[in-house]
């Protein structure tokens, strides 16, 4: 019996510190106490920082010739190589859209991937390559219906 007492005079003991509100004059203490353990501040030197810039070195002006030729053609082959796949993908893409052009006033269930959302006359539409959806309700379920371009 008496520890439940003792636990409960503490407990509320630390109850009632917790939501007192004593001011302590941290004012008056804390400048002299810093003062001694810091008397002046100074700043750290030595500290070295990076000043050096990198540069590259030409050793001959026939080799950096031929290094700069190469690179260009290297350059110029990587362009024609990236502009051949992007035609090949439009015409992929072309070629999708019109192997799956979907009928107006299809219902599906869900959205192909890649759709943007476009906001027309405040309603939204989503456009999945080229074919419009506007979501609809069928029931209680969320269907998209193919509508033409808004």
């Amino acid at each position: 019996m008496k520890t439940i007492i003792k636990r409960v005079i503490i407990s509320t003991a630390l109850v009632m510190l917790l939501l007192t509100d004593v001011p302590v004059p941290f004012e008056a203490i804390l400048p002299p106490m810093v003062e001694q353990l810091v008397p002046e501040a100074h700043a750290v030197l030595g500290v070295r920082r990076r000043t050096r810039r990198r540069t590259a070195v030409v050793v001959g002006s026939a080799a950096s010739a031929e290094v700069a030729a190469a690179n260009q053609q290297t350059a110029a082959a990587q362009q024609q190589a990236a502009a051949a796949e992007q035609e090949a993908a439009a015409a992929q893409q072309q070629a999708s859209q019109s192997a799956s052009a979907v009928p107006i006033g299809t219902l599906v269930q869900a959205l192909p991937g890649g759709c943007a959302s476009v906001v027309v006359n405040n309603a939204n539409y989503f456009n999945c390559a080229g074919v419009y959806y506007k979501p609809a309700f069928q029931g209680n379920n969320l269907v998209y219906a193919v509508v033409p371009k808004p």
